[in-house]
């Protein structure tokens, strides 16, 4: 589906095979309007112009998700194309052009030098004179997505993805950077320049920090109607843990090392085993190297948030995560829980949290984009089983009373509403504001399911969603029991 968004008369047709010339047929599209389209080519590819003009817009992708591309439309400057693929749908729309649209914003700080650039895989070179300051946009958005720059001797090549990248060309220095929405590449012979783009970005020192530390937390579900537990939801820490510290942060031994060391230290002796001596009375390891060590735990919930004027670090860590089932006659009496593994693996890793999860983002005081740096979920292996009468006790402990008729005649008008509703309406995207992510990355959830009667996978997950949610319910509601300041 095509839709309009811009304050322009546009017309769309698809390109044709081995290059940009597009066809014969236009498909027009008025300013604040929506239009099917059924694609009758193989390419993949669509262009756009302006009603009344000759020249069009390079060719772009219509079957690839993008978050927006920068089309060049001669006299009328440029406008957005932005494609999002669903499982029934997808909708090509147009928008003005707005600051930050483009790919980069290229400067040159510079006095003497002149810089060329142009499109990886693009014959067209470009130059950037001292002085100037100059917008990219690709010269094929259907190529690769790449920026080759030339200055003095040195060449280089950019994905515009990184986002404060900083090197040294002789006496002239590069550094890219956001600055809001706009990526910014700088080209420069002032040192100060460079510096307070890198501190801005890197360097900048926390100022406050907090962190909220629970050893254990235990939680039961009581259904008070009947005046039976359901469940019992249970948080522990990890227990004895040996660490080290070989340069400024502690570090775990492998589990295989922490079961000698305590055992070792039970019985007040100085060696764990040949080639590894510890001084138990200086808390100090000899061999392999010399480094303090220490006895410690890891907590059942540990957080720790920190912010500087730019910056926030949040770290969130729930080492165990244990839930039984408390009714009689219980075929699996333990439903949920972290699944550990093999000892092949497990005798030479460290202690690792059932969940740990990792943000850093940044804000700008002059921009609305919120920046996640970095983002990392780590979630271990997990086991759920379930029994008939388990979950029927808890599908009867959250379902609220309320009248089925009632209920099913609400949903009945909200599918009428988007029935009725218009085309362009339909084609409304999330109007949320812009997140940038530089890193992120969800690991592979891995779950090991036990019934004794026929379920199909989808109700296990739908299940298992619900437990967490609950779960995190009810973790939120309980009062921490401790709250101490982080010291380094």
């Amino acid at each position: 589906m095509l839709a309009n968004h811009s304050a322009l008369e546009l017309e769309v047709g698809e390109v044709q095979d081995g290059g940009h010339t597009p066809c014969q047929k236009w498909h027009y599209i008025a300013s604040t309007e929506c239009l099917p389209l059924w694609p009758e080519l193989n390419t993949g590819k669509l262009c756009v112009r302006v009603v009344g003009s000759d020249s069009s817009s390079r060719s772009f992708f219509f079957n690839r998700q993008d978050s927006g591309t920068l089309l060049r439309l001669e006299q009328y400057g440029g406008i957005i194309a932005d494609v999002n693929i669903s499982d029934h749908s997808t909708v090509i729309s147009f928008t003005d052009y707005y600051e930050g649209a483009a790919p980069a914003l290229l400067v040159n700080h510079t006095t003497t030098v002149t810089v060329q650039f142009k499109q990886s895989g693009c014959s067209m070179c470009c130059e950037l004179v001292p002085g100037q300051v100059q917008r990219f946009a690709w010269d094929d958005p259907a190529g690769r997505r790449s920026l080759n720059w030339n200055c003095q001797q040195f060449s280089g090549e950019l994905d515009l993805v990184k986002v404060c990248v900083l090197t040294e060309l002789s006496f002239v220095h590069w550094v890219c950077f956001l600055d809001g929405r706009q990526r910014v590449l700088l080209f420069t012979e002032d040192v100060a320049v460079v510096m307070k783009a890198r501190q801005a970005e890197e360097l900048e020192q926390f100022e406050q920090e907090f962190t909220v530390s629970l050893q254990s937390l235990g939680l039961s579900l009581i259904h008070n109607a009947n005046k039976q537990e359901i469940a019992y939801v249970g948080i522990t820490s990890s227990g004895v843990v040996w660490e080290m510290r070989p340069k400024s942060r502690w570090k775990s031994f492998n589990r295989k090392n922490i079961s000698l060391l305590e055992k070792s230290f039970q019985n007040q002796l100085s060696a764990i085993s040949k080639g590894n001596g510890v001084d138990f009375c200086t808390m100090e390891m000899r061999q392999p190297y010399s480094c303090p060590i220490r006895r410690n735990f890891l907590s059942g919930i540990q957080v720790e948030f920190k912010q500087s004027p730019h910056q926030r670090s949040l770290r969130a860590q729930l080492h165990w995560l244990q839930v039984d089932n408390q009714l009689p006659g219980a075929i699996f009496p333990i439903v949920f829980n972290p699944v550990h593994p093999p000892k092949s693996i497990a005798l030479d890793s460290e202690p690792k949290p059932f969940i740990d999860v990792s943000i850093i983002t940044r804000h700008n005081e002059h921009s609305q984009v919120t920046q996640l740096k970095y983002f990392m979920a780590l979630v271990q292996e997990m086991a759920l089983k379930i029994d008939q009468d388990f979950l029927a006790a808890i599908i009867n402990l959250f379902t609220p009373n309320t009248d089925a008729s009632s209920t099913n005649k609400k949903l009945i008008e909200k599918d009428l509403e988007v029935v009725r509703a218009e085309l362009m309406e339909a084609s409304l995207t999330d109007t949320s504001g812009i997140s940038f992510f530089e890193h992120f990355h969800i690991s592979p959830i891995k779950v090991q399911t036990h019934t004794h009667t026929h379920y199909t996978p989808e109700t296990f997950f739908g299940l298992f969603m619900s437990l967490c949610v609950c779960v995190c319910v009810c973790v939120c509601v309980a009062p921490p029991q401790s709250l101490s300041r982080l010291q380094q």
